[in-house]
This record gives structure tokens, C-alpha cells and sequence, in this order.
């Protein structure tokens, strides 16, 4: 967070430790709390570090279930979401299933037009092909109604899911959810593609071959890892292990569409969670956000390059599109938000606000104004919306408290959505506020910055990145150390991009710092300038050069 014309909230800097670290790698484990043989686990994940899939509830109901499809050929349909991790999910599961010999079709619902997850309208769809079983990926735990209705049409359903579970289960044959009320599995924090992906370790070998089954998910390990770290679940646990496997799996891909989407993107080789969660991530949801996912669904399937790069330009193109549908909503939201920056959760809504960005608008405010944020579209009679939070408001309880006002809604801890009629848009808004005014603490509402130590300058070059790399891959749950440089001479600021929203500041004798969306820090910078810095350290990479670059986090005049 930097200076905002609108408000200034900048974020207090908590050192976890005072002084520069004589051994970076022994400071980041002790200040993640990892003694003994955590240590060990932690700095070598490996598959025999997984969970038993049979320890997810119903798993064996579920696998016994597809093995009574594949024995009588019965109609399967892989029932997904529009989002990077339903459209791995339905890729990952599909592409076994079909591996197997099932007769087996996908269906992922368009954003708009059907909506998010099994909904009556989808079961009916299903229905009309003459489908027996319907498996949901990432979606599911909510859908009562829609599976009463399968079940009276003669379908039956298996859930496959990582939302929280809120009322009753549904009456489905199997649920398999990390995150039922009664779930005893050991982690619960698996992106829906890796409870599908513990779906195939469960069924891969009773229905292939143990030499098929175990190069399969071997292999599916570039779609787990594309879900996990888009979904921004936390690398940690099973996480960890899973990203930590299929980094390589996704460089190295033998699937097409993965590979022409890295031509497109133009991502580096040796691939990391930054470039997922920047590059490949944001082309495969602008499939969802824009048009409809199927696109995408189409390229992690497509059989060659010549039928994949196509399709990656297509994302492309939407990726295009949706950064300035971003940049439109934000700025309406930003209008909107004048009259409730000082509320304690902020809901705003406008016909115009696009239904396939809504997310990434709530992000937006949520970071800037550092409050819980709901972005809706009004349509009619109508309104659904998305919400972002700050750390320690669960926003799936808080909408769980206000259910009489919705039509239905769910979602985790820091992302969630709902939909509602339009009249009861106040109502909301007023009983978020007071329910947020009653939660949130002083504490929680000041934004914070933790860094990790202040660094000296001799020590930041490449051998410094490669020992902090030691912990990769990092993300939610296992976030980059952010450090300190204090009290350097500023001697050249510019902004970049096409809007001047990006900042680079030269500091003496220092690596070159770029501070993404900062761009407004300029104005208050001159050379001469003394500045303290927080940032994380980054590889830069140009015409075959290799060099250290600084990310920043905040600036401040220094003391």
C-alpha cells in the first residue's frame, strides 16, 4: 500500500526480527515455527508426504460408485465451475474417466447466463444428454435443491467440493469435502482441483493399470498445481508438496494447451508460483470472466499445438479484454466508494458493474481502503455480487448470519459471493456494517506489514536469493520474506506502464526497485530523498542477463 490521494492509511511495519540475519534460511524456519522433523519435511516435500485419499469422507463411496459406472457403461458428466480451478478440476477428472474407458462429457456452467455451481437449469441440461451420474468438481456443497432434482429424474450425484459446508449436506451418494462439518481429514485448506486430484489417486488404480495409474497422476500434477495456487489456497501441508512437485510437471507439460499457453504469456521456462498466479492463471479465468469457459476447457484438451495455440491467443485476447473491464470497474467502484470509505465493510453496487470482474474489483477496494469489500452488479430485479476481506473476518460466516436477507451465497474465510433481490441491497449493506463494526478490532483495522529483518546492502546479490529460495514455492500460507533497506539516497524515480502506475526508483549502490501499482509515490520523491523500503527480492531476467531486482512493498520518508 502506498499514499492514495483519497486516503492515507499506510500500514505499520512489524519487524519479526531486529537485526540482519547471519543465516537466512535458519531465521525463515524459526519464524515459521518449524522445529525437529517439520524442518525436514518442509524443506523436501515429496509425495509420500500426501494424506490418505480414503480418509476424505466418502471416499470409498465415491470410488465405488465410478467402478459401477465403468462395469455397466453407465452416462458420467464432470459438472465444474468457470474458474481456474474448476476448469483444472474438470480437465484433471475427465481426462482420467475417459482414460478408463467411461462414457463421460463435462458441462461448466457460463458466469452470466447460468450462474455458479449445480443449478436446477444445469441438472436439466445433464438430464437431456442422458446422463446417470453427475460428479461435481468444486462445487456442490450447497446445491440441495438442484440434487433433489437429479435424484427425481433418476440421476445420481457424487460431490466432489472444498467450500465450507453451511446448512445440511445434500442428498447426494458421496460427498467428498475436506470441509464438512464432520470431516476428519487431517488438512483442510486442498483447492477443489486437489480434492478432485485425491478423487483420481483413490480410483486411478482400481480402474487402470498400476503402471497407467501412476504416470497419470504423475502427470496431472500440472493441473493441481495451475488450480492450487489460482485459487490462492495456502502452500502449506499437502499444498506445499503438491505445487512444490508440479512446478516442473507445469515447465515441462506434454499437454499442448499448457504449452501454448506459456508461448502466450510468455512466461519463463523454470516456472514458479508468481508466474501462475500473473501469467497462466489470469488467461485461463478471463475463458470464464468474459465469454464462457469452455475455451478453456479446449485448450488444456486440445491434442496438438496447431489446435492449442489458437485457442491460447483467444485467451489472449480476453485476458486483454478483462484487464480493461478491470480497470473500468475500478474506477466506478472507486466513484462509488467515496460515500463509504470510512464504513467498517463496504458493499457498492451499479447496473454496470461487470458480472466476470466483480472479484478482482472487491480485491481492489479491499486493499486499498482495507476494509471488507462486497462489489455487486444490480440486474433488474436482481443482484449478485463478490467479497474480498482484510485477515480475521470470515466472510462466509458473516454472510451465513444474514441468510434471511439472500437468496444464496457461500464461499471461504476471505472470498465469497452471494445473490440476492435487489430491494433487500440496503438491508445488506446495513447488516454487513453493523456486523463488521461489531467484529473487527482496532488491531484488525490497521493494515500491517510484517518484514522479516532489515537487511544490509553488501547482502543483497543472487547467492542471498538463492538461500531465501530454499523455501519456495511461496504463496498464501508461506508468503516471500518481505525485508528492510533504511535510510537509502534516493537517485532517480520514474513511473512506467501506460497510465504511469508503476514506479521505479534507482537507489545508490542498490539493486533497482519496481513498485507494481505505485506509481503515485513519485510525486512525493526526489533525488537526494532518504527513504526506507520494504520489499521482497526477485529475479530479473532480459536478453540472457540475470540480476537481483527489488519488489516493493511500501516507502516511507526515513526518521
Amino acid at each position: 500500500m502506498h499514499r492514495r490521494k483519497c486516503r492515507v492509511l499506510r500500514p505499520q511495519w512489524h519487524f519479526l526480527s531486529d537485526e540482519p540475519p547471519a543465516d537466512i534460511v535458519e531465521l525463515l524456519l524459526v519464524q515459521r515455527g518449524l522445529t525437529g522433523a517439520e524442518r525436514d519435511t518442509f524443506m523436501q516435500p515429496s509425495l509420500a508426504q500426501l494424506h490418505d485419499p480414503f480418509a476424505l469422507p466418502d471416499m470409498e463411496a465415491a470410488v465405488t460408485k465410478l467402478e459401477w459406472a465403468l462395469t455397466w457403461q453407465q452416462p458420467v458428466t464432470v459438472f465444474g465451475d468457470y474458474d481456474c480451478d474448476g476448469v483444472t478440476s474438470t480437465v484433471l477428472l475427465y481426462t482420467l474417466l475417459q482414460k478408463a474407458g467411461l462414457q463421460v462429457d463435462y458441462h461448466v456452467p457460463h458466469r452470466i447466463d447460468d450462474g455458479y455451481g449445480l443449478t436446477l437449469g444445469g441438472v436439466e441440461k445433464v438430464h437431456a444428454r442422458g446422463s446417470r451420474l453427475i460428479v461435481t468438481v468444486d462445487n456442490g456443497i450447497a446445491a440441495t435443491e438442484a440434487i433433489q432434482k437429479a435424484n427425481a429424474l433418476g440421476m445420481e450425484v457424487i460431490v466432489t467440493d472444498h467450500h465450507k459446508q453451511e446448512g445440511e449436506l445434500p442428498p447426494a451418494c458421496a460427498i467428498v469435502n475436506p470441509n464438512r462439518k464432520d470431516n476428519e481429514y487431517p488438512f483442510q485448506g486442498i483447492a477443489g482441483v486437489g480434492v478432485a486430484y485425491k478423487l483420481c489417486c483413490a480410483l486411478a488404480p482400481r480402474i487402470l493399470s498400476s503402471d497407467d495409474a501412476d504416470s497419470f497422476l504423475q502427470e496431472a500434477l500440472d493441473l493441481v498445481t495451475l488450480g492450487t495456487v489460482a485459487d490462492m489456497m495456502p502452500l502449506i501441508d499437502e499444498n506445499r508438496v503438491l505445487v512444490a512437485q508440479g512446478l516442473s510437471r507445469v515447465a515441462s507439460s506434454k499437454r499442448a494447451g499448457i504449452q501454448a499457453l506459456i508461448e502466450q504469456a510468455r512466461a519463463k521456462r523454470d516456472i514458479d508460483s508468481t508466474d501462475i498466479g500473473f501469467r497462466l492463471a489470469p488467461r485461463i479465468n478471463a475463458a470464464g470472466r468474459m465469454e464462457g469457459a469452455d475455451i478453456a476447457l479446449e485448450l488444456l484438451l486440445a491434442p496438438n499445438l496447431t489446435t492449442a495455440r489458437p485457442l491460447a491467443d483467444r485467451l489472449g485476447q480476453l485476458n486483454t479484454k478483462r484487464q480493461a473491464e478491470t480497470r473500468r470497474c475500478e474506477e466506478l467502484a472507486l466513484e462509488l466508494t467515496e460515500a463509504e470509505k470510512e464504513a467498517d465493510f463496504i458493499v457498492i453496487w451499479h447496473p454496470k458493474m461487470h458480472a466476470g470482474v466483480m472479484g478482482l474489483v472487491a480485491s481492489h477496494i479491499m486493499r486499498r481502503f482495507h476494509r471488507p469489500t462486497l462489489v455487486l452488479q444490480v440486474d433488474g430485479d436482481a443482484a449478485g455480487g463478490s467479497a474480498r476481506s482484510i485477515p480475521g473476518y470470515d466472510l462466509s460466516a458473516a454472510i451465513d448470519r444474514h441468510r434471511e436477507l439472500l437468496d444464496g451465497g457461500g464461499g471461504h474465510a476471505m472470498a465469497a459471493g452471494c445473490h440476492l433481490p435487489a430491494g433487500n441491497l440496503d438491508k445488506l449493506r446495513e447488516a454487513l456494517q453493523a456486523d463488521a463494526a461489531e467484529r473487527l478490532t482496532d488491531e484488525m483495522r490497521q493494515p500491517l506489514l510484517e518484514i522479516t529483518a532489515p537487511l544490509e546492502r553488501k547482502r543483497l546479490d543472487l547467492h542471498f536469493l538463492d538461500q531465501v529460495e530454499r523455501l519456495a514455492p511461496f504463496g498464501q500460507g508461506n508468503l516471500a520474506p518481505t525485508f528492510a533497506l533504511l535510510n537509502q539516497e534516493v537517485q532517480d524515480v520514474r513511473t512506467m506502464g501506460r497510465d504511469n502506475d508503476h514506479l521505479r526508483v534507482s537507489l545508490a549502490r542498490c539493486p533497482n526497485a519496481i513498485g507494481w501499482g505505485m506509481g503515485e509515490s513519485a510525486e512525493t520523491l526526489m533525488p537526494g530523498n532518504r527513504i526506507d523500503i520494504a520489499f521482497r527480492l526477485e529475479r530479473n531476467r532480459y536478453r540472457g542477463r540475470e540480476e537481483l531486482q527489488l519488489v516493493l512493498k511500501d516507502l516511507k520518508p526515513s526518521e
